[in-house]
C-alpha cells in the first residue's frame, strides 16, 4: 500500500521566523476601543513550510502591526496601496501562542524585515517547529 505525503503545515512554534506573505483578503470586522475596524486577513509561510493566518486590523489608531508590515515590505510613503500587492512580500513574523476555547493558536504579534531579523547579535532567530500532539505537553505558563 502507498501513501502520498505532503508538506501540510503544522503549527509554527514560538519566536521569530523568517517568512512570505502567501494570501491577505478581507476578513471580518472587529471590535475595537476605537470602534469597528475592517480586518485584513494575513497568510504566511515560514521558511519550515508552517502557515501562519493572521488578522490584522485596518482602522486608523490600530492598524500599527499592518502598517508596520506595508512599510518593511513596500516601503514608506504611499498613501494608499492595493494590499494584494504584499502577496509574495518577505519579512520576519514574530510568533506567539494564545490559548483560547480550549485550543492553541498561533498569533503574528510583530513583524520587521529580514535584515533586521538576521542583524550582527540579534536576538531573533529562526526556530524549527514545533509538533504539538497533546495539550498537555505545552507550557501555558510562557503564553
Amino acid at each position: 500500500m502507498n501513501y502520498k505525503r505532503n508538506l501540510v503545515p503544522q503549527m509554527a512554534s514560538q519566536g521569530w521566523h523568517s517568512a512570505t506573505v502567501n494570501d491577505i483578503r478581507e476578513g471580518k470586522p472587529a471590535k475595537t476601543k476605537m470602534g469597528l475596524s475592517d480586518t485584513a486577513l494575513t497568510s504566511f509561510t515560514t521558511d519550515n513550510h508552517c502557515l501562519v493566518t493572521q488578522s490584522f486590523l485596518m482602522a486608523s489608531g490600530v492598524n500599527f502591526t499592518l502598517e508596520k508590515l506595508i512599510d518593511i515590505t513596500m516601503g514608506e510613503g504611499d498613501e494608499e496601496i492595493d494590499l494584494e500587492s504584499l502577496v509574495g512580500k518577505r519579512c520576519g513574523i514574530k510568533v506567539e501562542h494564545k490559548f483560547w476555547n480550549d485550543r492553541v493558536f498561533a498569533n503574528v504579534v510583530d513583524v520587521c524585515s529580514l535584515d533586521e531579523l538576521q542583524k550582527f547579535g540579534s536576538n531573533k532567530s529562526t526556530i524549527s517547529t514545533q509538533v504539538i500532539k497533546d495539550l498537555d505537553d505545552i507550557d501555558f505558563g510562557n503564553m
